[in-house]
This record gives structure tokens, sequence and C-alpha cells, in this order.
């Protein structure tokens, strides 16, 4: 492994590194001013109707999510992580409750791609049945941000 190829996979750990400590500031740093974030599969629409959005619309809307919406919430360890050419996807799982009490428990698929050291896109693959049910409880608690 060439080391460009290490790091890729060095920053994509730390992408969810940085999610679990509210760490803004550093995540923002892996992230090409390019970065464009999409949410899949299309037959589920995200809170915001945003089925893609740049760097800045990405982590607004995480720290909406992790600092208003979310009591508590656990990226678990990778259930699977395949590292390709200037990719890296992950097979996760996160366990997560609402200020509400409203749990949410689900495991998606993200693809992480990079242009050198930074990532250029993020690809969002949700459980399709648990995100609607969610989005819906979601969306009769709070509205998110435009």
């Amino acid at each position: 492994m060439s080391a460009p190829d290490a790091k890729q996979l060095e920053n994509a750990h730390a992408f969810f590194k940085y999610l679990n400590v509210l760490d803004w500031e550093s995540l923002g740093e892996l992230l090409s001013p390019e970065c464009k974030h999409q949410y899949f599969p299309a037959s589920v629409s995200p809170p915001d109707g945003k089925e893609m959005r740049g760097k800045q619309d990405f982590i607004d809307i995480a720290k909406y999510n992790f600092e208003v919406l979310f009591e508590k919430f656990n990226f678990h360890a990778p259930l699977d992580v395949v590292h390709g050419s200037d990719k890296v996807v992950f097979h996760l799982k996160l366990d997560t409750s609402l200020k509400s009490g409203t749990k949410y428990n689900t495991e998606f698929i993200i693809t992480l791609h990079f242009d050198g050291e930074k990532i250029i896109k993020i690809r969002e693959f949700v459980d399709s049945k648990g995100s609607s049910d969610f989005i819906t409880a979601l969306m009769s608690e709070a509205q998110p941000p435009a």
C-alpha cells in the first residue's frame, strides 16, 4: 500500500472519530472545499429535502443533528471496510436517540471518495425502511434547518 492510500484510510477512520467527538473543525479539514455529500436511496428523502449538499451544508446538518436533535449517539466499529483506489467503503451501525427519547438504531453504507488526502465526495446509503420511519418521527418532533 502506498503512502497516499494509507493516509486516505487513516482519514476515513478519522471522519467518524471527529463525528463521535463533535470536532467540526477537524472534520472540515478532512473535506475538500469541493466536497459533496449525497444521500441514498432516492426513495428516502432526507428531512431537509436536499439529496446533495456541499461541504459547509454537510457540516451544518451534521452539527445540527448531533448537537441539537440527538441526545446520544454511537458509531459502532465498522462491520466491514473496503479500501480501493481513492475510496473507502464502510458498513456501519449507529445507535442514537432523540432528546425526546425516540430511539434510532440503524445500519448504513458510506463511501468516502478521495482526491489525494482530502475527501471529495461522501455517498451515504441508508436503511430505507428504518430511515423512513425515523424521518417521519423526526418531522413530527422538530424542523431541520433550511
